[in-house]
């Protein structure tokens, strides 16, 4: 049998590499190996390692991506998605090739694995994978644009980091124009650096800004209690872990989910918040709007504001 291991230089501390020599050791007494040095691909995944950090990005794999949809020749875009772009079922336009659509779809998913900044746009074309029309099409189109004119970014994780936890959650209130559910977002951090990331429409109509917002709360507390848990596992043991919101209302109802009538018809499945509060295993804190990272996984932007968060959440070009 031969087996190739690929292994980093930079690891996070003394007891990381013993694993690693340890493991390597083990390896070589049972197979054939080959050492095959730093990593700098895998699996479409460039990385550059550095003293002060690791950059990665999938530069090649996004240049396939333009090649392989014919928009090589295209114009660039600023954006992946502007403040007046309203995706909905439009029925009276016309069919496109469906094959041909979720193959824009899954490529465009893959890339968000170091783009996370394309993540809110993917997400809301790919909920039109079903019957795609001709002007989903176009908007998928304008994502590719953008990725051309931003083919070398890719995310950007530093050394010089601590290991605590901290998230940001949002929700765009009724944003689906053919449902009026909200959309969740969140982002997850390891000191400064972007570790997790997701948005996702929400299965039920909230009736106030107050109650999406508390729903998207509750499922960045689930994300983030997962990952102190899978954080204890190496020895990564994390106190009270901090989570901003921008929206008081969703903050005073974790600390009283039965403060008011307006909260009642909210689904007791989502006030277990109050009880990881209450434990003091999460913390929740008020951040202003403007700061507020999350806003780019729920809400398209201006350019200016968009760019802003982008560079906020480590995407850079190296």
């Amino acid at each position: 049998m031969f087996v190739q291991i690929y292994v980093d230089d930079i690891v996070f501390g003394s007891t990381c590499q013993q694993l690693v020599n340890q493991f390597v050791q083990n390896m070589t007494d049972e197979f054939e190996m080959s050492m095959c040095g730093e990593l700098t691909y895998f699996l479409g995944l460039q990385v550059q390692q550095s003293v002060d950090g690791i950059f990665m990005s999938q530069s090649r794999y996004a240049m396939g991506l333009i090649t392989r949809f014919g928009l090589t020749t295209s114009k660039e875009a600023k954006i992946p998605m502007g403040v007046n772009d309203k995706l909905s079922k439009d029925e009276t336009r016309e069919d496109v090739d469906e094959k041909l659509y979720r193959g824009m779809i899954g490529s465009l998913l893959y890339l968000t694995a170091s783009r996370p900044d394309i993540c809110l746009a993917v997400g809301v074309c790919a909920r039109y994978q079903a019957r795609p029309k001709k002007s989903h099409l176009l908007f998928v189109n304008k994502i590719i644009k953008y990725i051309k004119g931003t083919i070398e970014l890719g995310i950007y994780y530093t050394k010089d980091t601590t290991t605590s936890l901290i998230g940001y959650c949002d929700a765009d209130w009724a944003g689906s124009v053919d449902d009026r559910r909200s959309t969740s977002g969140g982002c997850f951090f390891m000191g400064n650096n972007l570790i997790s990331w997701h948005n996702k429409k929400q299965n039920s109509v909230s009736l106030s800004t107050a109650e999406a917002e508390y729903i998207a709360l509750g499922r960045c507390c689930t994300q983030i209690t997962w990952m102190k848990q899978m954080a204890a596992d190496y020895d990564i043991v994390s106190d009270s872990i901090l989570i901003h919101c921008d929206n008081q209302s969703a903050i005073n109802i974790s600390k009283n989910p039965v403060q008011h009538s307006r909260t009642k018809h909210i689904d007791i499945r989502h006030h277990f918040i109050w009880e990881l509060v209450e434990a003091k295993l999460i913390e929740i804190d008020h951040v202003r709007t403007e700061f507020q990272l999350a806003v780019l996984f729920t809400k398209p932007l201006d350019f200016t504001r968009f760019t802003n968060l982008r560079k906020s959440i480590g995407i850079c070009e190296i």
